[in-house]
Formats: C-alpha cells, structure tokens, sequence
C-alpha cells in the first residue's frame, strides 16, 4: 500500500508541470520556480528530520549545523547556475517579471502563490511526518545518512544544471524537451530513492 502512495506522489509531482506547460502555457522558467518551491521544501525537512534525530539520540548539534551550512551554500550555487542556464536559453528572459507573473498567476480567481507555497511545504511536512516521524526512522538513521541522501539529490541537479549549460554551447533545444528532460529525471530519482 506504501508503494502505491508513493506512486500517486510521484505521478502528480510530474503531472502538474507537465499539465501547467502544455495546457496552462507554462514557461519553463514558471515551472523551475515550482521546483524551486519543493527543493526548498526538501532543505526544510532535511532541518526537520536532523533536529529530531539530535533529540532523540541526544547527539550535538555539530554535524548537523556543519552539513547545513554545507547544504545552504550547495543550494544557492544550484540557483546561481539554474539562472545563468536560463540566459543561455532564453536571452531576453526578466526574472523579476517572471517570479511576478508566477505569484500572481491565477487559476480560478486565486492567486497561486498564497496557495501554492503553502501547499506544497505543507505536502513535504506531511511527507515528512508519514515517512518518518510516523515510521520511527529517527531512532536508527545518522544525520550523516540524512543530510548524505539530501545532498545527493542537489549534486544531481547541479551535475544536470552543469550538462544544460554545455549542451547549450553547441545546440539549442526547445523548452519541451528541457521540461521533458526535467520532468523524467526527477520522476527517475524520485522512484529510485522510495524503493
């Protein structure tokens, strides 16, 4: 039964942006800032889950304060070079503009971005509580395994991040197919790391 809710999870993780570029016009810079949202979401829990597990194991706060700041510094180089790809692809693109026209956006006459953010860190809070408050993994994972696992995700994108770029060099692709790109790696990941 795990599977299959992790499998409804991961499915609307790829459907919504999926939906968003081919019905709603979606940009792609529109749909980065939706994973940005979840990305933050995921440094959150990563906090979250070391703080409990600190408490429960009475450890201090050392290693966890040292991978979170290792943490912090590898995200905001993953957004530096999300950014510097998107000159690559599209040249003319404002991300003030695009970040407004983002929170602004409207679906049924309410402005995503005071439903959206909420929504989605409250989906990784719930997450966080079903995957492992609920299932006690605090009582035999390290802030090593966690911040490890964690880590890894963001060399990922930065790995990926680093490939568009230099793909970008030499050829240019449509947005589809970097939105297609994106949706399939992250699909790939997320199913590997829940089996």
């Amino acid at each position: 039964m795990k599977i299959n809710q992790k499998a409804v999870q991961i499915a609307s993780d790829a459907i919504i942006p999926l939906m968003g570029f081919f019905l709603w016009n979606w940009s792609l810079y529109f749909i980065l800032l939706f994973y940005f949202i979840d990305l933050i979401g995921n440094e959150m829990i990563a906090h979250l889950k070391s703080r409990k597990t600190i408490q429960f194991q009475q450890k201090p706060k050392t290693e966890w304060i040292k991978f979170g700041i290792f943490s912090s510094a590898l995200f905001i180089v993953l957004i530096a070079l999300i950014h510097f790809a998107m000159t690559f692809i599209s040249p003319t693109i404002d991300f003030f503009s695009e970040m407004k026209n983002f929170w602004n956006y409207e679906e049924l006459g309410i402005k995503q971005g005071y439903i959206l953010v909420p929504l989605v860190l409250f989906v990784a809070f719930q997450q966080y509580k079903m995957t492992f408050l609920m299932t006690a993994k605090f009582r035999t994972t390290t802030v090593e395994t966690i911040w490890k696992n964690h880590l890894h995700a963001i060399f990922i994108l930065i790995g990926f991040t680093g490939l568009v770029i230099g793909l970008n060099l030499f050829i240019l692709l449509s947005d589809m197919v970097y939105v297609l790109g994106i949706v399939l790696c992250t699909t790939l990941y997320k199913w590997r790391s829940t089996n």
